[in-house]
């Protein structure tokens, strides 16, 4: 019995260890923290300039990371996620497919072009684009895509052989007159090669001058009516022989009762420019915004000699269209959305200046008073200056270990300077904190400056390692840019921290000391012997006089109370709305400003060609075995043919098999024919009046060559438009229902769907469950973080209720100012957690470690106001330069300085509203026990401030 009993009390006596050990676990690790920060400031007040220059050696130590610099320009590696289908099929396209097109499109507005005089002038400015050189002679015909030009030179070889039929060379191949007579079946092959080989290539260019050969003479030959005539019958190229539609070249067109086109008011033209993907070097070419498309350096060059020249011929019909003429030029080139949006991009770098320009000002007045002695220009300066290298440094890290340098991270040194400034306003708090304290006036500077170290160091490090971490786990994004810039945030940030608490405590020190010795602020060589200081008793300061009054006498009384939460209840609630109406979507046309030239013609051609669609194809690899699997393309293109997300297709497999039919009666749908009787087919069909046109979707292991089977096919592709759509909510389903169209073929071997858009449509996919995973993963950081450096769970969870509530507000309200989910704001957000653990943790911690009497009935009410009065302005002086950087972005006319000038915006209003206003309700309501219970009086200064708390 006894024995139980002791083994009873053992057990208790072990509960009530364990009990005490984590009620108490709080408190050591505080008091820990804080003697390691009051030891490491005694220490850098002690030998200030070893810190400094110790501080400086490691910063130009990590200077020699920027050898290894690299700023990733390739938009594969910078926008899309690595391991995404469009990734994987774009670099399997550019390893197999060695050509690419380039369009560069000119369009002519007026109130009716199909007019004699009109059309004249279009072919003159035609011509002119065609002369296009540049000064290292790069012509026209130098970078164009060719294909053989069948009809002048197919009319001589029908004049001098007389084995050609009558109608071989129609141009009408849509005749019903001898359409059984196929010349590549029927003619001898050596004498049909001998015609086809001896072709001449032309440059390809789609335009309705075409229809007169580009000649003013027989342009002015016709009449409106012939005009007319032409433009709704002719089905085919009279200078190169191949089909085309020239009725998609016109806009805003006219009908008549028969349905023909009378009158246009816009004419595009289009001139087709070849692009060789072995010779793509993005490194080169590509732009600092990651936003150009693939290029070779001649191409971009005869590009610029474009713009210029049509530039030109522009402002030309723009002084003649104020002379009555109603005929305006709208113009883009391969290279234009690269060349703008990075201007736009970067254009505003100098509002970012002048914003940092009015922090430095705002950070000085704060932190000075207004006397010669007490202005702290170098302090202020060395503030900036560690936000400054700390950027540096982490820019040399992330280069040396392999991390490429993106566009985005423009934006990190502002929110560098957001944390940063924000640690400089809480260790000048926590210095007037500490000379409330009577006992310490009279105590030597180095162990002050431990002192205020110790009291804002501990606050300091909850606030920076909890946003590292954030990072760290944003970096396990699946977007290469984001991930990129989470990396360079977690070291930038971390630095940020290590130099606030050695290199500007430093500095603070000596500034410290020249204050003592009445040094002059700006010329410390200058000594002001009648210099009095002024006292350092912060209840004399407006800023504690003002948020005393608005705390005690509105925001904790009863009444306050009621209001604040009921705002906050109506906030979330309208966020709520926000949320639920936020739409993915990134468009990239929001990177060009209104007033470009890009941008209007982009208007223009949704105004008047709106059912023009987005060029995609299907991609098929050389593992294909195309003989025995044939009927599956037929298949595959049939239903391709029929979806109702697809515009217009080229479908060579039905025509093909049409082919075949026709002349060799073999059903290629039901019927599996050997390898070389394929080819044998093929190589017919490609060389025929109907197939000649599908050479370009073939890539063959040798050269194709008439009257010989077609060789390997390296790739096949199968060209198709996808319709206008008006969203992601079409794009992003017409997207994924192409590519299960193609899977459900089951074609045995690489087969897919390409589409230049898939990167930003996928982007567009991504990124919303991009967005929300995140936003989770860092919202588990902030409380594990939290719950590990203050092991207070109640005040972790507040934190973690302010966050998500910033964050909730910030989404809601990035709808009503007209953001959406994009790579943009998903980087603004990463950025939000970071400011708004700032705005919580600080009060929070401020509120557990002050101190409470036994004896106070109203002990929460006592600490809130005790906390806000000694953190409060600090917090806000904080969220006040940053609002100030950013402030001017305001006035940008880039969209992503407008996107981010806007979270950053949201960010400060409702953090500073849940950290500065909330949370001190909830605190002062419901909070925790403080981890500083005191027993004996208070210093005098403290019991002044009870006193006045009374008064109130």
């Amino acid at each position: 019995m006894i024995k139980e009993e002791m083994e009873l009390h053992e057990v208790r006596a072990k509960r009530m260890v364990c009990r005490r050990f984590w009620y108490t676990l709080p408190e050591r690790i505080s008091r820990t923290v804080e003697h390691f920060f009051y030891r490491l400031g005694v220490h850098i007040a002690q030998k200030p300039y070893r810190w400094m220059l110790g501080c400086l050696v490691v910063v130009l130590v990590c200077l020699l990371g920027l050898l290894r610099f690299r700023q990733e320009k390739n938009p594969l590696r910078l926008w899309v996620p690595p391991d995404s289908d469009f990734v994987r099929s774009t670099e399997w396209l550019m390893s197999h497919y060695s050509e690419a097109l380039r369009i560069e499109t000119f369009i002519l507005t007026g109130d009716n072009l199909l007019e004699q005089q009109t059309l004249i002038k279009l072919n003159e400015i035609t011509k002119q684009m065609m002369t296009t050189r540049t000064p290292e002679n790069i012509s026209w015909t130098d970078v164009c895509m060719r294909v053989p030009a069948i009809s002048g030179s197919l009319y001589r070889q029908k004049r001098q052989s007389s084995l050609l039929e009558d109608n071989f060379f129609d141009d009408d191949h849509t005749s019903n007159v001898n359409q059984t007579f196929e010349p590549s079946i029927h003619v001898d092959s050596n004498t049909y090669c001998s015609i086809i080989e001896s072709l001449p290539m032309s440059c390809l260019v789609f335009s309705i001058l075409d229809l007169w050969d580009f000649d003013s003479d027989k342009i002015e030959k016709d009449s409106t009516e012939e005009i007319i005539t032409k433009v709704n019958t002719v089905k085919v190229s009279p200078r190169l022989g191949h089909t085309m539609n020239f009725s998609e070249l016109l806009g805003d067109v006219t009908l008549d009762e028969r349905g023909r086109i009378i009158a246009a008011g816009a004419i595009r033209t289009d001139m087709m420019v070849h692009v060789s993907f072995l010779n793509v070097d993005m490194d080169k070419i590509g732009n600092n915004a990651g936003t150009a498309d693939w290029a070779t350096e001649d191409v971009l060059k005869w590009e610029s000699a474009y713009l210029e020249n049509v530039i030109n011929l522009s402002n030309q019909l723009q002084s003649e269209r104020n002379m009555n003429d109603s005929l305006k030029l709208y113009y883009e080139a391969g290279r234009s959305f690269g060349d703008i949006s990075a201007t736009s991009i970067f254009q505003d770098m100098d509002k970012l200046v002048i914003g940092s320009v009015l922090m430095f000002l705002y950070v000085l007045t704060i932190l000075s008073n207004q006397n010669w002695v007490e202005w702290r220009f170098c302090l202020t300066g060395t503030g900036l200056l560690c936000v400054g290298a700390a950027f540096i440094f982490a820019v040399g890290i992330c280069s040396l270990i392999g991390i490429p340098y993106g566009p985005v991270h423009t934006s990190l040194p502002f929110m560098l300077l957001g944390l940063g400034i924000d640690d400089i306003f809480v260790l000048n708090a926590s210095w007037k904190q500490i000379h409330t304290d009577e006992s310490n006036l009279n105590k030597p500077l180095t162990e002050r400056i431990g002192l205020a170290l110790g009291h804002a160091g501990s606050a300091i490090s909850i606030t920076s390692l909890t946003d590292v971490v954030a990072f760290i786990i944003g970096a396990s994004t699946i977007l290469p840019s984001l991930q990129s810039f989470c990396i360079y945030a977690a070291v930038g940030v971390f630095v940020t921290f290590l130099l606030q608490i050695t290199f500007f405590t430093a500095c603070f020190t000596l500034d410290a000391r020249r204050i003592e010795r009445k040094r002059n602020g700006m010329l410390p060589c200058i000594v002001h012997e009648n210099f009095t200081p002024k006292s350092l008793d912060i209840s004399n300061a407006i800023s504690w006089k003002f948020i005393n009054f608005l705390y005690s006498k509105i925001v904790l009384t009863t009444p306050g109370k009621i209001i604040i939460v009921l705002i906050t209840l109506v906030t979330m609630s309208i966020s709520i709305t926000g949320l639920l109406r936020l739409q993915q979507w990134f468009d990239p046309t929001w990177l060009l400003p209104k007033e470009s030239y890009l941008n209007e013609y982009i208007a223009l051609r949704y105004q008047a060609f709106p059912d023009q669609g987005f060029n995609a194809f299907v991609l098929m690899g050389d593992d294909i075995d195309y003989s025995s699997e044939f009927p599956k393309i037929i298949y595959m293109t049939e239903r391709l043919q029929n979806a109702s997300f697809i515009q217009t297709i080229e479908p060579w497999p039905i025509d093909f098999a049409k082919f075949v039919s026709t002349y060799y009666t073999t059903d290629l749908r039901t019927t599996k024919i050997a390898d070389d009787e394929f080819h044998h087919y093929l190589s017919k069909f490609l060389f025929s009046r109907g197939g000649g046109k599908y050479q370009r979707n073939f890539f063959f292991n040798e050269k194709l060559r008439c009257g010989r089977d077609a060789p390997r096919i390296i790739s096949a592709t199968i060209d198709f438009n996808f319709r206008q759509f008006k969203g992601p909510d079409e794009w992003v389903p017409a997207m994924d229902n192409s590519k299960l169209l193609t899977n459900e073929a089951q074609i045995h071997g690489y087969v897919t769907v390409w589409s230049k858009m898939f990167g930003p449509w996928t982007a567009d996919k991504l990124i919303g469950q991009e967005v929300s995973r995140n936003i989770i993963l860092a919202l588990i950081c902030v409380m594990g973080t939290t719950t590990f450096l203050i092991a207070e769970v109640q005040t972790c969870c507040w934190i973690l209720l302010c966050v998500l509530l910033t964050l909730l507000n910030v989404c809601g309200y990035m709808y009503f100012w007209g953001l959406t989910i994009d790579v943009v704001s998903c980087i603004g957000l990463e950025l939000a957690v970071g400011l708004s653990v700032d705005y919580a943790a600080h009060v929070a911690h401020a509120f557990l470690n002050a101190e409470s009497r036994e004896d106070d009935d109203n002990a929460r009410r006592t600490r809130t106001l005790t906390a806000v009065r000694h953190i409060g302005a600090a917090v806000a002086y904080g969220a006040g330069s940053t609002f100030l950087a950013v402030s001017l972005l305001a006035f940008s006319t880039s969209y992503v300085f407008v996107a981010f000038f806007r979270i950053f915006s949201l960010v400060i209003m409702f953090g500073l509203w849940h950290g500065l206003i909330l949370l001190p309700v909830i605190l002062s309501t419901i909070g925790p026990q403080s981890l500083r219970v005191i027993q004996q009086p208070q210093p005098m200064s403290e019991k002044a401030i009870a006193a006045a708390d009374d008064e109130d």
